[in-house]
């Protein structure tokens, strides 16, 4: 018994010591701390260098080339070491006169001057040079940081004779190769600095295409250095090629921009607020000649259905299943390869036709086989997929998919459906969202248009003065009072029509105000030219029209005898009397009576008759 007791405690002392040995391992391990994993991307920011913009701000200016011949054009270059978007250059240059300084290029580019890397902003003028002399721009004022920065004086020599090829500075050369276009019509553009193999201060994109109206490609941009016959001799190139695609019509024009970096000895004074000695790598910013583009639209007539902005000339290759065995309510891949036969070309970019909704399948919106552009470009083709579901096991075809692209050789649209592909559908169970969908929308058929977005406007359009909402802007409050101004106007207009209809009268002598003006101008006019006739017809027209008020009656029903009466006051009046009778016997006689009637006289009536109608009209 001793001896097992023994053992029994060896064994439980061993167990209790592993026990511990295995907490303290695991307390160890768990105490550990876990190394925190940092964003890859923002191991790399940390990496890059420091931008310094704690230095002060500096400028340089320089003529290149510093010497030209009579008639050349030099650049006149104007360099910071700050961002561009801090720099306010003056919009106006004060040059010589008979010189002009047209603003051209301007970009940044950082360069490095260890440990930090120092912004660098230039901007190009170009300058034509006149005869023989010096062309001096005296030191100006710029804005940078919200400071005054000092441009410094800078001198052009134009000598006599002509500059030898050799001082010539470099420029690029840009080539479109086609600049009749029409909008969305991709070009290529190739853009070419001989003799300068060095690489660029911008990066992935050292070019840029400068003007309005287009986009550029950098998708399919490339760039290398390529040996090129110039001048019978093999030049070193850089080469960038990209797609150019106008956006909007008319002329547009464009030109090419970029940076070339070169180590010099010497030289003009560069920019270095490091302080350091030595090789320090120059930036020039060099720009190519304009180059102008014919734009025109897309013709609205002959657009075909399934146009989507391709254009160019493509071809397409049958489409392809997955299989060609389906069941009812199974999906199937469907793949369509498109090619084109007008190469570079931006079909990277081509859109795919949408999707139709015939009865018997769904067809869902076809996406892309997510190749970089670059590789789509490379390779020669575009790539789509269609996901289509049986609805019944009746279908013995896919559906066709309406495609179209217009061709801008033959400024037609082209048609290229997707044809059917023959299928085989056994029966089977139509998944239950697919169901829901088709009791919603019972109306579906095979020809149901589908909504396209329109083409891109020829002109644009309405455009907003502020973008302030219009409830909070000014005239708004103003804007409220209409409705109130216009009840107020109704209620005006119904109480002057209540009051005309229970005086009758005001209607009538405003009737006969207008009448006996316009008998007058008759009268007058006829006074003029001596017809006696209707001067004296006037005359009883203007008479009985100012009368008629005061009985009432119609002006023609009235005499001389009623006109009289309104003649009955003072003395004045009496004498007025025969006047009246005068010319109402005289047209009468004229008008009734066998005998011709002379009325001649009565235009030498006139002033009587004009005291006569002022009675009248004064008791209207």
């Amino acid at each position: 018994m001793v001896r097992a007791a023994g053992e029994m405690s060896a064994r439980l002392g061993r167990t209790v010591a592993l026990i511990c040995f295995f907490a303290a391992f695991c307390h160890g391990v768990i105490a550990q701390p876990i190394p925190v994993q940092r964003d890859p991307l923002i191991n790399m920011l940390m990496a890059q260098p420091k931008i310094d913009l704690s230095g002060p701000v500096r400028a340089s200016a320089s003529f290149d080339p510093p010497i030209v011949g009579p008639g050349e054009q030099a650049f006149y270059r104007v360099t910071f070491n700050a961002l561009e978007e801090s720099i306010r250059m003056p919009e106006e240059l004060k040059v010589p006169a008979g010189i002009i300084a047209k603003p051209r290029a301007h970009g940044q580019v950082l360069q490095m001057v260890s440990p930090v890397m120092v912004p660098l902003s230039v901007f190009n003028y170009r300058v034509q040079a006149g005869g023989p002399g010096r062309i001096t721009i005296r030191s100006f004022q710029a804005r940078a940081y919200g400071t005054n920065v000092t441009v410094p004086t800078a001198e052009l020599q134009v000598i006599p004779t002509p500059t030898p090829i050799a001082a010539v500075p470099p420029k690029l050369i840009m080539e479109v190769a086609v600049t009749k276009l029409f909008v969305g019509q991709a070009t290529p553009v190739t853009v070419l600095l001989p003799g300068m193999p060095g690489g660029s201060g911008t990066g992935a994109s050292p070019i840029q295409l400068t003007g309005k109206g287009f986009i550029v490609d950098q998708g399919v941009a490339r760039q290398m250095i390529q040996a090129i016959p110039r001048d019978g001799i093999n030049v070193m190139t850089y080469t960038y090629e990209t797609l150019l695609t106008p956006l909007e019509t008319g002329e547009l024009n464009v030109f090419a921009q970029g940076f070339v970096n070169a180590n010099r000895f010497g030289g003009p004074v560069m920019i270095n607020p490091s302080g350091i000695a030595g090789i320090i790598p120059q930036f020039s910013l060099l720009e190519s000649d304009d180059f102008e583009l014919k734009v025109r639209p897309l013709p609205r007539e002959g657009e075909l259905p399934g146009f989507t902005g391709a254009i160019g000339r493509f071809t397409l290759e049958p489409p392809t299943l997955a299989t060609n065995s389906l069941r009812v309510g199974d999906p199937v891949r469907m793949t369509v390869v498109v090619r084109s036969n007008t190469l570079p070309s931006n079909f990277a970019r081509l859109v795919p036709p949408p999707a139709p909704q015939p009865r018997d399948w769904q067809v869902l919106a076809a996406g892309s086989d997510g190749a970089p552009a670059a590789f789509v470009q490379a390779r020669g083709y575009a790539q789509f997929h269609y996901t289509l579901i049986p609805l019944s096991e009746q279908s013995k075809t896919t559906p066709p998919i309406p495609f179209s692209f217009f061709d801008p050789a033959e400024e037609r649209y082209v048609d290229l459906t997707i044809p059917p592909v023959p299928v085989t559908v056994a029966p089977g169970q139509v998944p239950a969202d697919v169901a829901a969908l088709m009791e919603t929308a019972p109306e579906r058929q095979d020809t149901a248009k589908l909504p396209v977005l329109s083409g891109l406007a020829v002109a644009p359009g309405r455009g907003a003065g502020s973008l302030i909402p219009v409830q909070q802007q000014a005239w708004f409050l103003g804007l409220q009072l209409v409705p109130a101004i216009g009840l107020g106007a109704l209620w005006r207009w119904d109480r002057r029509r209540r009051y005309l209809e229970q005086h009758p009268e005001v209607i009538l002598r405003r009737r006969a105000r207008r009448e006996l003006r316009q008998q007058r101008r008759v009268l007058h006019k006829a006074a003029r030219q001596r017809d006696a006739r209707t001067f004296a017809d006037a005359a009883v027209n203007a008479m009985r029209a100012a009368s008629a008020p005061h009985y009432p009656a119609d002006p023609k029903a009235l005499v001389g005898r009623d006109v009289l009466q309104l003649f009955t006051g003072p003395e004045d009046d009496e004498k007025l009397r025969p006047v009246v009778q005068r010319f109402f016997a005289m047209t009468d006689q004229a008008q009734f009576s066998t005998a011709s009637a002379d009325t001649a006289p009565l235009l030498d009536l006139q002033p009587q008759l004009e005291e006569v109608l002022q009675r009248l009209e004064a008791r209207l």
